[in-house]
Parts: C-alpha cells; sequence; structure tokens
C-alpha cells in the first residue's frame, strides 16, 4: 500500500469504521461506465490498521462490477496467501444502465452472492473455511492495471461515476432472523446516504500495486441522495455532472423514495420523496390485488427538494398495501401494513 499521490487518475473508496464477522451486505448502486473502469461492493480484512503486514493475512469478498462489460457481474473470494476464486454471471441486464441490488451473505458454512433477489452463486468449499476474520465493507472505484481482466483503458473516457443509493447492514442470527436465506438475517442499519454519517464510514487516500488510480477524499461524493464514487484526472476531482442526468450520459435522476415510517403503522404512515428537480408525480395506494385504493396526489407538481408524504387509510381494512409513485418515466412502490 502506497501513500501519496502518484498515480495518473485518481479514484474513490468508502469504507465502514466498524468490522463484522459475517452477515448480509447489501446495496442498490449503479456501475460507472468504461472499459478499463471497476467499481465495486465488497468485505475486506484491514489487516494493515490490526498492525499485521503480508499476504498471509489476506480475506476478501467481492462484487465487482466491469465498464468493459454490459451483461456480467464478477464475484470473487480471497483468502489467505491471496489465493482467489473468480467467477463472472452473465445477467439480462446493463449494469451501467439502471440500479439494482447486489447483496453477499456471508456465514461460517456459505457464501452466497444475490442479484436482484436472485442468488446469482454459493460457495461451500474450504474457502468458506477460511474467511473467518473480521472484515470492513468498502466501495470503490478504481482503474487496473490488469488489461486482460478490466479492458483497454481510454482517458478520454474520464470522468466516470458510480452511483449507490443505500447501503443495508444485516446481522447473521440463525434461527432467529426475519430476512435473507431461511430468515436467518435481521436488519441492524440502513444508510440512504442523504449525507456523509462520519460515525459510520471513513473515506481512503490511498493506492496499491495494480491501481493506475490513488483514491482522494473528494471523489467520494455524497450528492442528490446518492454516493457518488468518482474516477476523474487529478485536475477534475469531485462529481461533475448534470444532476438531471446520473453522470452526465446516463439514465435521468427522477426522483428517490425513503422507507415508509413507522411500518406496520396506525394510525398513518409517512415517507419522503427526494426530488432533484420539479416533477409532476401522481401518488396512489394499492392493495395486494393491485386495485387503486386512493388517491394521495393527481398529477401533483413538487418543487426541487425533499417532501414528506403522508396517507391515512379512511376505512381500509388492516392489511398490506402499497403506495406508488409515478412521474410518467419510473415509478416505485413502497408496501406498508396497516394494523388497527
Amino acid at each position: 500500500m502506497s501513500v501519496g499521490y502518484s498515480e495518473p487518475y485518481r479514484g474513490g473508496e468508502l469504507r465502514t469504521d466498524q468490522s463484522f464477522q459475517y452477515g448480509r451486505f447489501e446495496t442498490r448502486m449503479k456501475a460507472a461506465p468504461g472499459s478499463g473502469v471497476v467499481n465495486s461492493f465488497f468485505l475486506y480484512r484491514d489487516y494493515w490498521a490490526e498492525g499485521l503486514n503480508g499476504s498471509e493475512h489476506w480475506n476478501e469478498i467481492d462484487i465487482e462490477l466491469l465498464g468493459r462489460y454490459d451483461n456480467r457481474v464478477t464475484t470473487n473470494l480471497i483468502i489467505q496467501n491471496m489465493w482467489d476464486l473468480p467467477d463472472q454471471t452473465v445477467v439480462s441486464f446493463n449494469p451501467k444502465e439502471n440500479f439494482h441490488n447486489y447483496a453477499i451473505e456471508w456465514t461460517p458454512t456459505y457464501i452466497a452472492f444475490f442479484v436482484d433477489d436472485m442468488l446469482i452463486r454459493y460457495i461451500n468449499n474450504f474457502y468458506v473455511d477460511s474467511l473467518y476474520h473480521h472484515q470492513k465493507l468498502m466501495m470503490n472505484i478504481w482503474q487496473p492495471t490488469a488489461v486482460n481482466w478490466a479492458g483497454s483503458f481510454d482517458e478520454s473516457t474520464l470522468p466516470s461515476y458510480a452511483f449507490y443509493d443505500w447501503v443495508k447492514y444485516y446481522a447473521y442470527v440463525p434461527g432467529t432472523g426475519n430476512a435473507g436465506t431461511n430468515n436467518n438475517f435481521i436488519e441492524l442499519w440502513k444508510d440512504d446516504f442523504d449525507d456523509y454519517d462520519r460515525d459510520r464510514w471513513s473515506k481512503a487516500s490511498h493506492s496499491f500495486d495494480g491501481n493506475n488510480a490513488d483514491f482522494t477524499y473528494a471523489n467520494v461524493e455524497f450528492e442528490y441522495g446518492y454516493m457518488i464514487l468518482c474516477l476523474t484526472t487529478p485536475g477534475d476531482t469531485g462529481y461533475n455532472g448534470d444532476p438531471l442526468n446520473i453522470g452526465g450520459y446516463l439514465n435521468p435522476i427522477t426522483f428517490k423514495i425513503g422507507s415508509p415510517y413507522p411500518n406496520p403503522f396506525n394510525p398513518s404512515v409517512n415517507l419522503d420523496l427526494h426530488i432533484p428537480h420539479d416533477r409532476r408525480m401522481d401518488i396512489g395506494v394499492f392493495d395486494i390485488l393491485g386495485n387503486e385504493i386512493d388517491i394521495i396526489s393527481d398529477h401533483r407538481v413538487y418543487p426541487r427538494g425533499t417532501h414528506t408524504i403522508h396517507w391515512s387509510p379512511k376505512h381500509h381494512a388492516s392489511g398490506v398495501y402499497y403506495i406508488r409513485l409515478t412521474d410518467g418515466m419510473d415509478s416505485q412502490f413502497k408496501k406498508i401494513m396497516f394494523i388497527k
């Protein structure tokens, strides 16, 4: 590991201050474009911080999105002495075009990878037995020197941005949870990235062998309800994209909604709506059969900013409902439960 600015490009890395042993780790992210560009969601043993040195202490569990591919998700395990177990899964979408959910389940007996709640890889061999050290949750964007793996790189494609909508951590509580495989996990926290939580995260400033980018604090941004990792030249650090157009060239940011609260609820439920620019919204409530049973907003224009949406059932029965928000370009649903 090197410290300082000696590489030709600048990347970004965010890591938890806490280290974890086992759990489910989940994010909603949109990949960075460009051959030779990699962004990630992974667990890593910070053995330098433990006062250790040498690859015999390595532990790592990775989801990596390579900008060279339009339909692949890379997963990997790295154990002591840097033995690795890489794999690529072909998916039915382009990770650079839209947000998708990615998750890692790490237990003493297996490690599983999920995309949009679908299992894409399951490992239960001796690699899992070796992955028992505490690890930090990390995300980064960088420019590898390994052309055969990451693809050839053209500096003219910079800047490149990766967007993270939220991150969740679930503790591993076999037999007593309510989420994940066999309900063996329970959610302990979620970060919506509405701002930089310095009590949970730290930005990095370092590089490593095989990386053409030095990590710099300026390339980890919190804007428009996202955590944005930036790969740039040294003179163009930070996020400089159009807020109407993620990264300046991809799909537009239309709106972002938070988790309903309280949920379950009685007598009313709230959720926060974040809009980067004025937006005309239809907001309705639907039952489990898909019937609209109430209208909260009928083509109302919401100005840029954050708005709290309220719903109070009138003569509705207890049960599960869905709030749908749509602006004609994007539709999002949130599940709610009314208890009388």
